[in-house]
C-alpha cells in the first residue's frame, strides 16, 4: 500500500472508534458516512477501502469476524464494495461467485459474527 493512500494514527483511531459504535449498535455505517466524519483528504474512497482490505486481513489473520464489513455501500443493495468482497475472497472467507444474492447472504451472516464478537480495545 503506497505510504500517500496510508491512513493518520488519529483516522485509523477514528475508523476503530466509528467500527466500534457500529459494532455496539448493531448497524452498518456508509463509506460517505465514514469519509465525511474522519475527513478524509482525496482520493478518499481509496484510501478508506485500502484501509478497510488491511483491517480485513488483519481480523483474518486472528481468526476473528471482520469488522471492515460493516462498511456498506449508501446505494441499494447497501454492500460492502467490489474490490473489498474480491479481498474477503482472497482471503478465503467469501467461496461463491460474486452476485446480489451471495453476497447478501454472507454480508448478513458476516455481521451477526461482528455484532457477537469482543474485539480487544485498540
Amino acid at each position: 500500500m503506497s505510504n500517500a493512500l496510508t491512513l493518520t494514527d488519529e483516522q485509523r483511531r477514528g475508523l476503530f472508534k466509528l467500527l466500534a459504535d457500529a459494532q455496539q449498535q448493531r448497524r452498518v455505517i456508509t463509506y460517505r458516512q465514514v469519509i465525511e466524519q474522519l475527513q478524509l483528504p482525496a482520493p478518499s474512497v481509496r484510501r478508506l477501502a485500502l484501509a478497510l482490505e488491511q483491517l480485513a486481513c488483519a481480523d483474518h489473520a486472528q481468526g476473528w469476524p471482520l469488522r471492515s464489513a460493516l462498511v456498506v455501500s449508501q446505494a441499494r443493495p447497501a454492500h460492502p464494495q467490489l474490490g473489498f468482497i474480491q479481498c474477503v475472497q482472497q482471503l478465503g472467507r467469501f467461496q461463491s461467485v460474486i452476485d446480489e444474492a451471495a453476497v447478501a447472504a454472507w454480508l448478513e451472516a458476516e455481521l451477526q459474527q461482528v455484532y457477537r464478537f469482543s474485539y480487544p480495545e485498540m
